[in-house]
């Protein structure tokens, strides 16, 4: 063979292999090309996923809640307080949670209400002498002698005039959803037994932080003494104050009867509270989702109500082996009213002419 042909033979040999290398390296491009491609599917197909999954949990996502009481465990503002918990969760299939904290943990009614203006707080239930600070209105619940029982004191709360006081707080940053009870106040104290008016003279009477309850003992010849709940028993053991006043469940939830003797049955005033939850919680809820909150709020308020009406007959019968108990005449009692004409007049006249009007016509019907 010439040396011109094996040259030539060479030459072919080399383009012959170049030309494999590049058909290798096409055949590794595509290759890469379709694992490329094929991740590029993998990578949306998980993009997707997530998306839905994101959508799905927010859809679903736990929505959590705290609540506060003033009073203990077994006090039925509690238990109306778990009770509502119960039926929101349970109403949600979970997806809303409340949390209670008893017995004045969150702080008083005063400043658990005012957690609830500042968002800070979900849920509380004070009395309506506490809401008359943000509306004076609400005192008319407080006025002394004017329920003659606690279903005379439904009827009036759960019908147009005490619905109209609740829609009262809605310029408030609350949302007040029902009237649960705390019941009949009676006069406790140290020293002697309430059987005539005169009895209460001269005695010092912690009251709430309230001017009607104030001018309310006052006038009746006492010396009040506004302070929270929270503070009364050590203010009654040290003989700060001689007593109090307040339903039969609170003197057993707080045990007063291991600072008091005597226990008197005024039953001076109907005290009412009023679940109410913050208006910024109420409108971070779906319209779902608020109707179920209201429906829990209905059935926990005749669950609550049932609770004190039960706990204050039974807890009569056991303070009785605790204190010297005494029924106050009806006689007495009406003394007592005549007494404070003066004070009811005079918060009277402070309150909204029509809400008197529509709330006296309301205690009339009831009756």
């Amino acid at each position: 063979m010439s040396i011109r042909h094996a040259l030539l033979n060479k030459t072919l040999v080399n383009k012959a292999q170049s030309n494999k290398t590049l058909l290798n390296k096409a055949q590794s491009n595509k290759a890469l090309l379709n694992k490329a491609q094929h991740t590029n599917v993998l990578l949306k197909t998980v993009s997707t996923l997530g998306l839905m999954l994101t959508f799905a949990t927010t859809a679903h996502a736990e929505i959590t809640a705290r609540m506060g009481t003033s009073l203990p465990e077994a006090h039925p503002q509690t238990l109306g307080a778990k009770k509502f918990a119960e039926l929101v969760e349970e109403k949600s299939d979970g997806e809303i949670t409340i949390t209670v904290f008893s017995n004045g943990i969150l702080g008083n009614d005063v400043n658990m209400t005012s957690m609830l203006q500042s968002n800070t707080l979900d849920f509380t239930a004070p009395s309506t002498a506490t809401l008359s600070s943000l509306n004076p209105d609400f005192n008319i619940v407080s006025l002394p002698f004017q329920f003659d029982d606690s279903e005379h004191a439904d009827a009036v709360l759960d019908g147009e005039a005490g619905r109209g006081l609740l829609a009262s707080l809605d310029d408030k940053k609350l949302v007040a959803l029902e009237y649960w009870e705390n019941g009949f106040r009676h006069m406790t104290n140290s020293r002697r037994p309430i059987e005539t008016l005169e009895d209460i003279e001269g005695l010092k009477i912690r009251t709430m932080q309230n001017a009607l309850y104030i001018d309310l003992f006052n006038g009746l010849n006492a010396n009040a003494v506004p302070m929270s709940v929270n503070e009364l028993f050590t203010a009654m053991e040290t003989r700060t104050v001689d007593g109090q006043e307040n339903p039969y469940t609170v003197i057993d939830a707080k045990r007063f009867f291991e600072v008091q003797k005597y226990l008197s049955r005024t039953a001076h005033a109907y005290d009412a509270q009023v679940l109410v939850a913050s208006a910024g919680f109420m409108q971070s809820l779906d319209d779902a989702q608020r109707q179920l909150v209201r429906e829990a709020a209905r059935e926990a308020t005749l669950y609550q109500r049932a609770q004190s009406r039960a706990m204050n007959e039974e807890l009569l019968s056991e303070l009785q082996d605790k204190m010297t108990v005494n029924v106050v005449a009806d006689s007495e009692r009406q003394r007592m009213r005549e007494a404070l004409a003066p004070v009811i007049q005079q918060h009277t006249q402070a309150l909204d002419p029509a809400v008197v009007t529509q709330f006296q016509a309301a205690l009339a019907d009831a009756r």
